[in-house]
């Protein structure tokens, strides 16, 4: 019976033990199991934001460019004009210097007293002729005094124009360091356990899209080297007609198929999307067009420059460039822009994938291509 007391004693001891251990220790916090999801959900929302406000920004440096552009050719036709009106007006300041000396003599006197009819109208004959030529010197002076008034009112509307795009352009980067000091806050909110789940989510996703990038990148090779093989054994008789329709065994049955056609049909577009690929992992700067770091606009532009092909600046105006195409039949280096309104594009490299310049926190890297709401699609090579 004592034993039996003892024992449940004994057990009642260890029993206030554990409860105080777990009184004492401070539980581990409990990861919200939406929080992961609520979090990408307001980093795509402000994603979203940015890239408007990014756009905004390519706008205005385009805009600025433009205005130094007009500058410079304004300032030097300023210099000109000046060399030309100073030019104009020496000369008729000579010519009023002879109407002055010849102003008090009347030609009638001179006919009358003159003993030479001959000197006589060779002076009268200098005398017209100069008038005549001083008329269209002033006139000239005129439209010469006139195009300079105009040179300066473009090279002070050009002046105007780059203070205020610089003034609207320095507001518009505080909006978007707030946009991302937003991201971060909410990044901030996480729990620990909660940003591991997120980082071990982006890790997966990120090597899923490398997969598919390498997929895609040999598909392209492949391609190019079936395509110069093709070329190289296929005889002139062999030639399709042009505006024919493929057989069903000419007909690409699958993604990969559509990626190896397409490159082999735009070696422009294999050297843009090797050029793109080339730049994942470099930063994202608003207004930058490499080597070191870009924008979305940005890396377009230099990696179908580097194909030979021209596109404008902004993202916008690189959505008129060369023709529609639909989403589902997306070829490597066509360009897919983003969101209402038009402010991120991408590059689309197969596989479902594009290579873009994503924001300032990851920089150039590869996503799918339905990772962002999608407006429309171009081909330009």
């Amino acid at each position: 019976m004592v034993g039996t007391f003892r024992r449940a004693v004994g057990a009642m001891a260890v029993a206030g033990v554990l409860a105080t251990s777990q009184l004492t220790v401070a539980p581990r916090a409990q990861a919200d199991p939406d929080a992961v999801a609520k979090a990408q959900e307001a980093l795509q929302k402000i994603e979203a934001e940015s890239s408007a406000i990014d756009a905004r920004y390519i706008q205005l440096q385009s805009q600025l460019d433009d205005a130094s552009t007009a500058l410079g050719e304004a300032t030097k036709d300023l210099d000109g004009q000046r060399a030309k009106v100073g030019e104009l007006s020496k000369h008729l300041g000579q010519f009023a210097m002879l109407r002055y000396q010849t102003s008090g003599v009347d030609m009638t006197t001179t006919l009358l007293t003159s003993d030479d009819e001959a000197d006589f109208l060779n002076q009268l004959s200098t005398i017209q002729t100069v008038t005549d030529r001083a008329n269209d010197r002033v006139q000239t002076l005129q439209l010469a005094q006139a195009d300079l008034a105009v040179t300066q009112q473009e090279a002070a509307q050009a002046r105007q124009r780059i203070a205020k795009d610089k003034a609207e352009q320095a507001k518009v980067a505080a909006e978007y360091r707030k946009k991302e000091a937003e991201a971060q806050q909410v990044l901030d909110r996480l729990t620990a356990e909660e940003k591991e789940r997120l980082a071990e989510l982006e890790r997966k996703q990120e090597q899923e899209r490398q997969a598919k990038a390498r997929e895609a990148i040999e598909a392209a090779r492949q391609a190019e080297a079936a395509s110069a093989s093709a070329s190289a054994s296929a005889s002139p008789s062999a030639s399709p007609t042009p505006g024919a329709s493929p057989s069903s065994s000419e007909t690409p049955t699958s993604e990969a198929d559509d990626t190896a056609a397409a490159a082999a049909g735009s070696g422009r577009a294999s050297d843009a999307v090797s050029f793109a690929l080339a730049q994942v992992g470099k930063s994202y700067v608003m207004g930058a067009t490499g080597p070191g770091a870009y924008d979305c606009s940005g890396l377009m532009l230099r990696a179908w420059g580097n194909a030979g092909v021209s596109l404008p600046r902004t993202s916008q105006a690189q959505f008129g460039a060369g023709s529609s195409v639909a989403t589902s039949g997306l070829q490597p280096g066509d360009l897919v822009f983003y969101y209402s309104g038009i402010s991120h594009v991408g590059m689309y490299i197969g596989k479902g994938m594009i290579v873009h310049a994503s924001n300032p926190r990851t920089g150039v890297k590869v996503s799918p291509v339905d990772s962002m709401p999608v407006a429309g699609a171009r081909r330009v090579g």
